[in-house]
């Protein structure tokens, strides 16, 4: 039988090499042999952890923090496993106390910025990313991580100026340039943006997966007489927003093939946005170069300048049938939440609850455009006498564009219904957080990309009551100086 000093060696040796399985059997018949034996119990708890079985994991390492109390590297692992869980206040505790132990200790400095930023004690994050840089200044990931805290104040240019500096330590960080494209392109400099945001397809993961035809990708030089294929990518606001550009694109080749989800297969037909449509999950025809649609603007090296802003570049369908009913109000369409998968959707979205003065505003009539509509939404939805809910007949977006030409306004907060009404050049109020998605910039109330639009901004990250105040203000002039305007604008 082997002398637990002899398997102790040999699962340190299967771990090292990556043989995590190995080494959690060893270790695993090491801890009923000795199962005080805090290195095994540490190790068995890195291996599993290795393996992704963070649950099995857990108690391990909290057994093995508590064998070896003064182990700086036990407690730090141990709170790599607590964020990996989501518990990010034990994990912040466990970095203090390693900090206490060994206050040079960069890691425990990093990870507890990861995991007051996760918690949103933003101050706290910068505070601990700067004292890990301190202890290494080459720490690219934690300038890029100070860089992406810095945009998540809103203090762009230091966000910009921290990924700068990962970038120069490690230019070929895909990370870094992503982060400083999102910065670059929130603060208007959309040359270098653009050129930064074609890092996506070398971060890994399954977000941005490169297609890799065989056939070239175009660089946007005139392919008169070649097959342009344009294919889809990221969500339905992306696509309804940038599909402005295939039309430059057409200018440029013979035909012009164009890739999108089965929810905007009829409205890009309709609105003639390619010369062939396809879905996601079609083969493509025959076609001589490629481009990603997120791209095009790269590819046409666009400026706050050169947007293309003429609109309406969608129309709606003229059958999509009547929802609204004669009235002298004002026909507001509405949506208050996105997509609940997405990051940040929380921050983005406003509880139904606090839209209460805006539906209260005497002389409207609102429709809902909500989907998915929760089931508390769509009981308190039903409260609300001046308010109907259409979002059952919205199919496809050419239903939600046929309900929206029936609308005067829409009042929505960053979604693919904001998009999409701003393409239709319908008069459109739109909600922003106080750090929004990148192609809304800061501070201006309007926006180059729709020129129908007005936007009302948080000025405290979470607090929507100044933009909904703002919009009700709004909202009531609007009502009342509606009869004297021969046509109603956004503004």
């Amino acid at each position: 039988m082997n002398s637990p000093s002899q398997l102790i060696i040999a699962a340190s040796e299967a771990y090292d090499r990556g043989r995590y399985d190995e080494a959690v059997g060893i270790c695993r018949e090491l801890t009923l042999a000795t199962p005080d034996y805090g290195p095994a119990v540490f190790l068995f708890a890195k291996a599993l952890k290795k393996l992704g079985q963070l649950t099995e994991s857990e108690p391990l390492m909290r057994k093995a923090a508590e064998l070896m109390p003064e182990s700086p590297d036990v407690l730090n692992e141990l709170g790599t496993v607590h964020s990996a869980l989501g518990d990010y206040a034990q994990a912040a505790s466990c970095f203090s106390r390693v900090i206490q132990l060994d206050p040079k200790h960069a890691d425990a400095f990093y990870n507890k910025g990861n995991a007051c930023q996760r918690m949103e004690e933003f101050e706290k994050a910068v505070s601990c990313y700067q004292e890990a840089i301190k202890l290494n200044a080459r720490d690219h990931e934690a300038w890029t991580n100070l860089g992406k805290l810095h945009h998540e104040l809103n203090q762009l240019e230091q966000a910009v100026a921290a990924h700068e500096r990962a970038l120069q330590i490690s230019p070929e960080f895909p990370l870094g340039h992503w982060n400083r494209a999102l910065a670059l392109l929130t603060t208007g400099r959309l040359l270098e943006g653009f050129s930064d945001y074609e890092w996506r397809w070398r971060m890994g993961g399954d977000i941005f997966v490169p297609r890799n035809y065989p056939q070239p990708r175009w660089a946007g030089e005139p392919i008169n007489e070649r097959i342009l294929f344009v294919h889809a990518e990221q969500g339905f606001g992306d696509a309804i927003q940038i599909v402005r550009f295939v039309r430059q694109a057409r200018r440029r080749a013979a035909r012009v093939i164009l890739e999108c989800p089965p929810a905007l297969k009829r409205l890009f037909e309709h609105s003639e946005c390619a010369d062939t449509l396809i879905t996601l999950g079609q083969t493509p025809p025959a076609f001589d170069t490629y481009a990603p649609l997120m791209s095009l603007p790269g590819i046409f090296h666009t400026t706050l300048e050169t947007i293309p802003c003429q609109t309406p570049y969608l129309q709606s369908p003229s059958d999509g049938g009547a929802v609204t009913t004669p009235t002298s109000h004002l026909k507001i369409g509405l949506t208050w939440a996105g997509n609940a998968t997405r990051d940040q959707n929380a921050l983005r979205s406003i509880p139904f609850k606090e839209l209460t003065p805006i539906l209260q505003t005497p002389g409207t009539a609102f429709y809902s455009l909500q989907l998915p509509l929760s089931e508390s939404d769509e009981a308190r939805l039903r409260a609300v006498p001046n308010l109907v809910d259409v979002s059952r007949q919205l199919e496809d977006f050419s239903h939600t564009a046929a309900v929206i030409a029936q609308m005067d306004l829409v009042i929505t907060v960053d979604t693919a219904v904001a998009h999409l009404a701003g393409a239709l050049n319908k008069p459109t109020w739109t909600l922003l957080q106080h750090v929004p998605d990148w192609r809304w910039f800061l501070q201006r109330s309007d926006t180059p990309w729709y020129p129908s639009m007005r936007l009302f901004r948080q000025s405290v990250r979470g607090d929507w009551n100044g933009p909904i105040q703002q919009v009700t203000a709004a909202l009531k002039e609007l009502v009342l100086g509606r009869g004297s305007r021969p046509q109603l604008r956004a503004w």
